[in-house]
């Protein structure tokens, strides 16, 4: 696994708040300020996308870029960075090439965007847009060399001098979201224009299977089964050969962060598995790989809930955006009590950073960062969604007014100062392993309709821990076959393709085989595997809220938190030391207890319902019945 985003930031052991500031949206005079607050509300680290359009300029005929405010004050990142070091802040520079951030053509320059360029599409022809405008392929060596001139611009007038021990900028994110927003996208959505597609001939002349690229330059229908795995192999090292190509562009020594979005886990694509099948590469990129978390609102939609469950455990992987008040699916997340819930459920499954995205809400922008209007309503998408200010719901506001959910942030920061050294310490608390394959999703990203094994899992794993509230960690089966590790004498199941497993089955493996999934498979493989798992100490009585739990051994501290994601109250009961708890959990809430040495600490609640002002944290002393945790019993 990656070290800790804490790594980069010496002194801090703990979780690492990074709050997006989109300055390219703000009036240079509220700069300053707006970062000192967001360092009060406990950001650690700001983050920030350089869009290329924005800073690229014309002078005498002749391009080039402003970084120091010559030609417009908004574009003086020097100046946005001295800042953010003065307001006791480090920096994640993110400068794309596309940057997605709601910005017209993620940022790049409109000559990028041409019918006449070769456009980045998928196996089936659909080309991939931005505002109903072709996006490039960063295969085509032409657009390379743009974006080659961009990137080196950003390294040697923008990271160069700020880079981290004596600047603020500690990394640099390669980037988003994959290339084009592609480490999630449906398999066939893959770039596979012809220089893509010259690139992925290359790759199977690399691995020794040459003889199959005249059929890879055919119609994808009619490729072979072996052909469309070899493809969802190369999907994962078309982005990590892109990040490579990238990071050797920018100066020796810069930590490099790469952004993948977490997958659905239903609908019509086997989106998921697609992703699942890009992480083989992407897990030994070497660079530190954080996600997105852009499917859904996990504190009232269950399908969300999964997908963030299987998505964080599978991937490993650090959260890098997560909404904190952009309203335009659910007004919900314009209120503290999502944001926390979502925050809490994130660090419990192992993510070892808080994301604000973004952390402040803003309003002054010019056309080069607005969208057109037009080729939003062609792409089926309300133009009024993205008009000012962006990110209504923000902890803080340009103005310096507190934001909606500022508060939120607030309890988070006194939460992690107090106890998020033992969150970083501690270990998720596991009643056995599932196993899975990677040649299933690599297989089953080829079948749009069908319940394919991760989709199976996602349910399967939510429904043992809403039912007997025992968690299941799902994990990737060794390359080599073998079950990984679990540090413990977990049961273990394995889920894998029986064309392709190694060896004879073993007990306690269950070979799929990747056409013929019947529903509920690994459901029933779970419950036999835990037919003689004893009930666990901390259980829901109403089947509706989700225990998990981390444990800092060495420091003897635990934390037990409830996530009801549905539209009923739940109560989960546990022991405090020779008494028992019963925690009520209402619903879209969430409550942490923490334990030490078998005694209660504190508990943190958020709101009950959306009237409810703001959550708390409690410190110390026995809970009282506000705090919804009730006394023993």
């Amino acid at each position: 696994m990656n070290p800790p985003f804490s790594s980069h930031l010496p002194g801090l052991d703990r979780p690492v708040v990074i709050g997006e500031y989109p300055y390219y949206r703000a009036h240079p005079d509220r700069w300053a300020a707006n970062l000192r607050e967001l360092r009060e509300l406990g950001v650690d680290v700001v983050s920030c996308y350089l869009p290329w359009r924005f800073h690229e300029t014309v002078t005498d005929g002749r391009r080039t870029f402003d970084f120091t405010g010559v030609t417009d004050p908004q574009r003086d990142v020097a100046g946005l960075l001295d800042a953010a070091a003065a307001a006791g802040l480090r920096v994640l520079l993110k400068p794309g090439p596309f940057i997605h951030a709601e910005v017209q053509l993620g940022g790049l320059p409109d000559r990028l965007c041409t019918p006449d360029r070769a456009p980045y599409a998928g196996l089936h022809g659909r080309t991939l847009t931005s505002q109903a405008k072709p996006l490039p392929s960063l295969f085509d060596p032409d657009v390379r060399d743009e974006v080659a001139v961009w990137t080196r611009a950003v390294a040697d007038r923008v990271i160069s001098p700020a880079l981290a021990p004596h600047g603020p900028v500690v990394a640099v994110q390669l980037g988003n979201e994959g290339i084009c927003g592609d480490a999630h996208l449906p398999i066939t959505s893959q770039d596979a224009g012809p220089s893509a597609r010259a690139e992925f001939a290359k790759w199977l002349a690399g691995r020794g299977v040459g003889d199959l690229a005249p059929q890879a330059a055919g119609d994808a229908v009619q490729w072979s089964p072996e052909l469309r795995t070899l493809w969802s192999q190369w999907a994962g090292h078309a982005l990590t050969d892109v990040w490579d190509w990238l990071a050797g562009l920018l100066p020796d020594g810069v930590a490099t962060v790469v952004n993948v979005p977490l997958a659905p886990v239903a609908g019509p694509e086997p989106t998921v598995d697609a992703w699942a099948a890009r992480t083989r590469a992407i897990a030994g990129s070497g660079h530190h790989v954080g996600h997105t978390e852009w499917v859904g609102n996990p504190s009232a939609d269950p399908e969300s809930f999964r997908a963030h469950l299987l998505g964080i455990r599978l991937g490993r992987t650090d959260v890098l955006e997560a909404n904190w008040g952009f309203t335009w699916t659910d007004s919900g997340f314009a209120e503290a009590r999502v944001s926390v819930f979502n925050a809490l459920l994130a660090l419990m499954l192992g993510s070892r950073t808080v994301s604000v995205y973004t952390a402040c809400a803003t309003s002054t922008w010019g056309a080069d960062i607005d969208m057109d209007a037009q080729g939003l309503l062609a792409e089926g998408v309300e133009p009024a969604l993205h008009a000012p200010p962006y990110c209504p719901g923000a902890p803080a506001t340009e103005n310096g007014e507190p934001g909606a959910t500022a508060q939120g942030l607030r309890l988070l920061g006194t939460f992690l100062d107090r106890f998020g050294g033992h969150l970083l310490a501690g270990e998720l608390e596991r009643d056995a392993v599932l196993a899975v394959d990677r040649a299933l999703p690599e297989a089953e990203a080829w079948t749009p309709g069908t319940d394919t094994a991760l989709r199976q899992t996602a349910e399967a794993v939510h429904d043992v821990l809403l039912r007997r509230s025992l968690l299941v960690d799902p994990q990737w089966l060794g390359d080599d076959g073998a079950v990984p590790a679990t540090g413990t004498d977990l049961p273990v199941a394995v889920l894998h393709d029986r064309h392709n497993a190694p060896g004879d089955a073993v007990p306690g493996r269950l070979a799929l085989d990747p056409g013929r999934s019947p529903r509920h498979t690994v459901a029933g493989h779970l419950d036999a595997l835990l037919a003689d798992t004893a009930t666990p100490a901390w259980t829901n009585e109403g089947g509706r809220a989700a225990v998990l739990r981390r444990t800092d051994r060495a420091r003897r501290t635990e934390f037990v938190a409830a996530f009801n994601s549905t539209r009923s109250t739940d109560r989960v009961t546990g022991p405090v030391g020779d008494e028992r708890c019963v925690l009520t959990v209402p619903p879209g809430t969430a409550v942490v207890a923490v334990l030490t040495d078998g005694a209660l600490t504190a508990w943190l609640t958020t709101p009950v319902s959306p009237g409810a002002p703001e959550p708390g944290l409690t410190l110390g002393g026995r809970p009282a019945e506000d705090t919804r945790i009730l006394p023993p019993h």
